[in-house]
């Protein structure tokens, strides 16, 4: 066999390799771009302060995603034991929505913060609270800022977000409006979007 006739094969082979090699680097860079500008289905974030006392450990799932617009669902958890006298749970359960399609996102949301107080002696009589535990459920509005890391080559990515969240209730004490300005930060992950690398 000749050399001649080697020359084709072989120049055919690394023009093949090449091309293969430039679709593969195209289609990864299209869907890294992909997920970058996406948003994720689903964040898990710790929270400290915002629509709880001092934390809530959450967990946000995507209901909508147009163009710059997104909505998310929200369900968050807290525990407050403190030398056995106060014994509360929070659960925050909302949604919030951003307006953004990069790393940087405006946010304005909204969570009613349900209150379960297990505390000793709590209720001061009966007929003072209408269920057993005694629950309060305070408004939670949210504005503030989040932002969403560069995605790594499965679409993950680091999570940051920071609010302006008052908690809005009535006094049962005094039977008038109870406001506290508030506010929280969070930090977490998110994942699952549709355009991830390796999918």
């Amino acid at each position: 066999m000749s050399v001649k006739r080697l020359l084709p094969v072989r120049s055919v082979s690394v023009l093949a390799f090449f091309l293969l090699a430039f679709a593969m680097q195209a289609n990864a860079q299209k869907l890294a771009v992909g997920a970058d500008k996406g948003t994720n289905n689903h964040i898990v974030y710790l929270e400290l302060g915002g629509a709880g006392y001092y934390y809530t450990v959450n967990y946000e799932r995507l209901l909508f995603n147009r163009k710059a617009f997104a909505g998310f669902g929200r369900i968050g958890f807290e525990y407050i034991p403190f030398l056995g006298a106060d014994r509360l749970i929070h659960f925050p359960i909302g949604a919030n929505f951003t307006y953004g399609e990069r790393r940087h996102r405006v946010e304005a949301g909204v969570a009613a913060l349900f209150r379960m107080d297990f505390s000793p002696g709590v209720g001061f009589g009966e007929g003072f609270y209408l269920t057993d535990p005694p629950t309060r459920i305070f408004l939670c509005p949210s504005l503030g800022y989040r932002f969403h890391a560069k995605p790594n080559e499965w679409g993950s990515t680091f999570f940051l977000r920071a609010t302006f969240t008052p908690i809005i209730g009535m006094d049962v004490f005094d039977d008038r409006p109870y406001f506290l300005p508030h506010a929280g930060i969070s930090i977490g992950s998110t994942w699952n979007n549709p355009n991830r690398i390796g999918k």
